[in-house]
């Protein structure tokens, strides 16, 4: 158990940290207003978008005035029975996060590579809304929150097990990267990679009402 929590948290850090020449965007560009830049492939293909680490640490514009860009040490993560594991990037002031509560969310999805897949963001910060328990969330964001308070921070290491099990398409439980890129590179992850040791999705959330 505690090799796979060091494991997981060494991977979260480095998903933060990556130079930006390995730092390769799969799904949606980030959002406006962040640097980026882009590189023709070897073989002469589409190009393809790298990504800055000021992005890798500053996340979302929603997000950017958090603490993102702190390293977080192996033992702020904390293992549920479940296999979620979590880390709070700022604990919030707000109203605790409880089961029936109702949520707006801005998050960032990465995969365990550390490649960026998709943010609210992208989406003009349009928020994730769901309550907490209902089956709106896919169970490992319903299980990750509880305990945040409102305006709080927290990275979410998720095992495909406890994702998008329903699907990855419109009514099912999110958040929901958009566009076929960004839920292809999710429906990959769910059936190719579901049972490799160590497979995690990477959501950052920041609760921004609670009600």
């Amino acid at each position: 158990l505690r090799r796979t929590l060091v494991a997981a948290s060494a991977a979260a850090a480095t998903a933060l940290t990556s130079p930006p020449a390995r730092a390769l965007v799969q799904g949606n560009p980030p959002p406006t207003g962040l640097r980026s830049y882009s590189s023709a492939s070897p073989s002469g293909g589409p190009r393809t978008k790298q990504l800055s680490e000021e992005y890798l640490t500053d996340g979302t514009a929603a997000m950017s005035e958090s603490v993102e860009a702190e390293v977080l040490p192996r033992d702020a993560y904390k293992k549920l029975d479940s296999g979620v594991i979590y880390a709070d990037i700022s604990k919030g002031s707000g109203e605790e996060v409880v089961p029936g509560k109702r949520l707006n969310v801005q998050w960032i999805l990465r995969r365990s590579n550390g490649y960026f897949v998709d943010s609210s963001a992208v989406s003009d910060s349009v928020p994730f809304i769901f309550t907490v328990g209902k089956g709106d969330a896919i169970k490992g964001v319903d299980e990750g929150v509880l305990g945040m308070r409102g305006g709080g921070t927290r990275r979410i290491l998720i095992p495909p097990s406890l994702a998008w099990v329903q699907g990855i398409d419109d009514g099912k439980p999110g958040p929901l990267p958009a566009g076929f890129g960004p839920r292809q590179q999710m429906r990959r992850v769910m059936t190719l990679r579901a049972d490799v040791p160590g497979e995690y999705i990477f959501l950052e959330v920041k609760v921004t009402k609670v009600r």
